[in-house]
């Protein structure tokens, strides 16, 4: 720890004027250190003179992280405000208890998410305070109070320093998007430094001759073994003691290690059952013209200058290679780690996943079986009760948008706001608690109008629920256009064919959620895992699974010189690793080893989709691998072409006949060229007699 004589609130204390070069040097060092702290994803929340301090050498450090909040990329920050105490103001608001001059507005409002913006707000306090000295504690409170409560400052001030005036306004905006970031004021608040200067020309250079030695000499010093051993001396330095390293990413702990293995092993029994098949990501890539969907990778360097991005998702370059082989009908599944940017200077962290897509085939029900998928993976570890699907649809979205009056250019932070809510029960008591401090934040931050708000509010309150109840309602207050007709029947095919696999509790329509990923365009889903906080009432839970329809991706990747339209395409991302955090370690693995495929087949009856889809769960419920052609009412020639491209070798066929009147179903071997009429009750039995004799042994056919 390090000794610091003396704060800058004893500094302010001792002296009524400072010299103007000095002040903007000490503000430079201040917005220095929060640059610092908020790069490693800390927000102070406790900005003050009394814990800006002076160091031996006079240079500036900044202390007291007892309220500090560390944050993660890529999550939002929940905390629905400060215990009461840090909000409390003595006299001239500086005592030990409370920091009332400093706190931001959304902090006192009790905003549901706050960002490092709240340390700029009170930044601009103490830039003013730095500008403008106080000869009395009273004045101080007066033109301070008149500050915060009005935003108005002292004339004759602005008018002697109308650049710091307008600098001061920004950084106490009341809205937090209008305050400049640590590194914005860096860059476009303070005189250049010499040495920045000459850096902007080496990276000018770089940009901009076509000798491309300057690129190589940078990247050297940047690899340079000695300067890299000073700059991590440096960074341990001058470490913040509060940072708590987590020893979670240990990778040889055995009960973690074991219970990782089951868990994949589980779902990739549950993928093989659907017939899916396994392709491998590369872990790392270079960088290319893939389009990004507004994420936040992990990049690195070579020694020879390339930049390589680690894996992100797994879906991109399946989408990639689905269009390089022009595949029109697939199946396949991975589990592998995804990376995403750590704290600070820590190495990424990475994250279990596991994602199961089709291509090709109808919407709903290639929806329906990525979610028996989901499902079944899920009620393997969990109880079922607990686990809550929320579906929605873009178009149905993009209604609501209308409906309430929410422009383009404000969907983007109100989904953001709504997505807050998202994994609770629409119309539990959680979900009203936060809306009503997400409803603040719209009227407040984004200034939307009241009419607007309420509208949301009504969607929320009536629109959101159960599938048999919230049908009704849309279908009754949105137009009936187009677009909106066709979301409400595809939901309402999803849930028909949900019922049809017994997945039907806890399946809700959710208007107001938005996707998680921008190209899931048409029908989506996420599925969370609840926490009973006392019996029938769930509380906010973990995320287990995202997915949806991403014809969108599919088309904006597609090479269009090809005469054919891309297929359809629906996939599901499982957070396995939450599985790992949440399930207990006592499972015991199931294996079935046997390599046979089954395709339920049809032939006549209008292609007979709900008993294909009822004997295909029982075969799945077996631990049997099997899967239909997913269309309505295929031809058997479709379905011989399918069995043929998928190298499926057994057929069961059911007719209309067979299922009204004989019961009795077919199965029909390819490759050894036999046949049995077997009756339906005694399927399962014989498939798996067959399946351990891979259908050879001859008395299975007599």
């Amino acid at each position: 720890m390090e000794y610091c004589p003396r704060t800058l609130r004893q500094v302010f204390e001792s002296y009524n004027h400072f010299d103007k070069e000095l002040v903007w040097h000490l503000f430079r060092q201040i917005v220095e250190g929060l640059a610092h702290i908020h790069g490693q994803g800390i927000i102070h929340r406790d900005l003050t003179p009394n814990n800006i301090f002076f160091d031996a050498r006079n240079d500036i450090k900044i202390g007291d992280f007892g309220l500090a909040k560390f944050l993660r990329f890529e999550q939002v920050d929940q905390d629905g405000g400060f215990p009461t105490d840090i909000l409390g103001s003595s006299v001239d608001g500086t005592g030990q208890v409370g920091t009332y001059f400093y706190t931001a507005p959304e902090i006192e409002q009790g905003w549901p998410r706050i960002d490092e913006k709240v340390d700029m707000y009170s930044l601009g306090v103490v830039f003013f305070e730095l500008w403008h000295p106080f000869g009395t504690a009273m004045e101080r409170h007066i033109i301070l109070s008149d500050l915060k409560l009005k935003g108005e400052l002292p004339s004759e001030w602005v008018a002697e320093f109308p650049e710091q005036a307008s600098l001061l306004r920004c950084l106490m905006s009341q809205s937090p998007s209008d305050r400049p970031s640590a590194m914005e004021l860096l860059q476009n608040a303070f005189p250049p430094r010499m040495e920045y200067e000459l850096l902007d020309n080496i990276l000018r250079t770089m940009q901009t001759s076509e000798d491309t030695s300057v690129y190589g000499k940078v990247v050297d010093a940047i690899f340079d073994e000695e300067m890299l051993a000073t700059k991590n001396h440096h960074q341990s330095a001058g470490r913040l003691r509060m940072v708590h390293h987590d020893t979670s990413s240990i990778q040889f702990a055995d009960l973690d290690t074991e219970l990782r293995d089951y868990v994949a092993e589980v779902s990739r029994e549950v993928f093989k059952q659907h017939c899916s098949k396994h392709l491998e990501i590369v872990p790392m890539h270079l960088l290319d013209d893939c389009p990004k969907f507004s994420r936040s990778t992990v990049k690195l360097l070579t020694h020879g200058g390339d930049m390589l991005e680690l894996c992100h998702e797994l879906r991109l370059p399946f989408v990639s290679w689905i269009v390089a082989n022009q595949k029109f009908s697939f199946k396949r599944y991975e589990i592998s780690y995804v990376h995403r940017r750590a704290i600070g200077h820590s190495p990424p962290n990475r994250y279990l996943q596991g994602d199961f897509d089709i291509i090709g085939g109808a919407s709903a029900l290639t929806e329906a079986e990525v979610l028996k998928v989901t499902m079944d993976i899920f009620t393997r570890f969990f109880n079922s009760e607990l686990c809550d699907i929320h579906l929605n649809h873009g178009n149905l979205l993009e209604s609501i948008w209308i409906w309430a009056g929410i422009t383009a250019e404000h969907r983007q932070k109100v989904a953001e706001l709504l997505s807050m809510m998202a994994s609770l029960r629409p119309q539990s008591s959680e979900r009203k608690l936060k809306w009503v401090v997400i409803r603040r934040q719209l009227l407040q931050e984004l200034n939307l109008a009241e009419a607007t708000v309420n509208r949301l509010q009504t969607v929320g309150l009536r629109f959101c629920g159960a599938v048999d109840q919230a049908l009704p309602r849309l279908r009754g207050a949105l137009p009936a256009d187009k677009p909106t007709r066709k979301a409400l029947d595809e939901l309402s095919d999803l849930f028909s064919y949900l019922r049809v696999w017994r997945i039907e509790k806890h399946v809700y329509i959710d208007p107001l959620m938005p996707p998680t990923e921008n190209y899931h365009r048409d029908l989506f889903f996420q599925i969370y895992l609840g926490k009973e906080s006392h019996p029938g009432a769930l509380t906010e839970g973990a995320l287990l699974a995202v997915g949806g329809r991403y014809d969108y991706l599919l088309h904006q990747m597609w090479d269009h010189e090809y005469k054919t339209n891309p297929p359809g395409a629906v996939g599901t991302s499982l957070a396995l690793e939450t599985i790992i955090q949440h399930s207990p370690v006592d499972f015991k693995p199931i294996r079935n080893e046997a390599t046979t495929n089954i395709l339920v087949c049809s032939r006549g009856g209008g292609g007979l989709l709900i008993e294909r889809m009822e004997l295909v769960a029982e075969l799945w419920e077996e631990n049997i691998k099997a899967e239909l052609v997913p269309i309505p009412d295929p031809s058997l020639t479709e379905q011989y072409e399918y069995a043929s491209e998928h190298e499926i070798k057994c057929l069961v066929i059911i007719t209309d006949m067979g299922v009204s009147q004989t019961g009795f179903v077919k199965v029909r071997h390819l490759d050894l060229k036999k046949e049995k009429e077997v009756q339906r009750e005694d399927l399962v039995r014989f498939l798996l007699n067959a399946i351990g004799t891979q259908f050879r042994n001859p008395s299975v056919w007599f």
